[in-house]
């Protein structure tokens, strides 16, 4: 008796693989929050609009997701439709080698004592962060994605000024929620689901992160 084969319905979480052809994506939409990210931190910016600095954490010449990518996108489509002589610095830190890290950071701080703003698109703003923190560096703004721990206590310590966030409970709920609809109630699954883009600070983290 021959098996029949299945189509397996992979939902996905936070990053999409469009050519996967998921039954269902919960998440950003990357290019559009990339684009927020970079009118927040030009507000934030000020009069030090002239140069920032993206971070990067990159495994053998490879960005980490395409997720990450696509913020990059919106984030630069911005700056070039609002802040054209804005110099955009960028600085790859290792993936694999975080002791690396701080000699990188130093350099670069070293070279660029005027830059005063800078974004990662990863979830790794902590190990910005924690830098700053550690060399008592108050007179820089960070922004990062993402609410693992480490993220959140840089920004109570106000090493990390914003943070982006999408409801990461409500987008674990709505997945299992959606595969139970769709394997037992056989419902019709919206494909793409986009998240709120959440901006958070310091003031404002307690009442976002523990609900």
């Amino acid at each position: 008796e021959q098996l029949q084969k299945k189509e397996i319905p992979y939902i996905f979480i936070d990053s999409n693989v469009p050519s996967l052809r998921p039954l269902a994506f919960f998440g950003q939409k990357s290019e559009q929050s990339g684009y927020f990210a970079a009118r927040m931190l030009m507000l934030l910016a000020g009069e030090d609009a002239q140069e920032i600095v993206i971070f990067r954490k990159i495994n053998e010449g490879i960005v980490g997701s395409n997720q990450q990518e696509r913020r990059e996108i919106g984030f630069r489509e911005y700056m070039r439709e609002h802040h054209p002589g804005c110099r955009i610095w960028e600085l790859d830190l290792h993936a694999k080698r975080d002791g690396e890290d701080a000699q990188m950071l130093d350099d670069f701080f070293r070279v660029h004592p005027t830059v005063k703003n800078g974004i990662t698109f990863n979830s790794k703003a902590y190990i910005i962060g924690e830098y700053l923190l550690k060399k008592q560096k108050k007179d820089f703004n960070l922004m990062g994605y993402d609410l693992l721990q480490r993220n959140v206590d840089c920004l109570k310590q106000g090493s990390i000024f914003f943070l982006i966030a999408q409801q990461p409970t409500l987008q674990g709920f709505d997945g299992i929620k959606a595969l139970c609809e769709y394997l037992i109630l056989k419902k019709e699954i919206t494909r793409e689901n986009f998240m709120p883009i959440d901006l958070l600070t310091k003031e404002n983290i307690e009442f976002y992160y523990n609900r």
